[in-house]
């Protein structure tokens, strides 16, 4: 229950990243960086917390740095479900 937790977590400083961004597509237009970048470098950091309470200091790490890699890759497609 927790690894899902953090997983979200994890999920949400992605998106809260993308969504500061110029470029993103969701919105027409981004969000100001001032606030919700700085809630996505909380949000990441917090999640490494967790990530470290479940695993040891090098298995924490590694998983949340390819979990960051994996959906900043993978966020900006989320723009591609809602059109037709």
């Amino acid at each position: 229950m927790l690894q899902l937790i953090f997983l979200l977590s994890t999920l949400l400083a992605c998106l809260l990243f993308y969504l500061t961004n110029k470029q993103q597509k969701l919105f027409a237009s981004s969000l100001p960086k001032r606030p919700w970048r700085l809630l996505a470098y909380g949000v990441a950091f917090v999640s490494l917390i967790g990530w470290l309470s479940l695993f040891t200091l090098s298995a924490a790490i590694f998983i949340w740095l390819a979990l960051l890699m994996l959906l900043m890759g993978l966020v900006p497609f989320i723009s591609l479900f809602g059109r037709k």
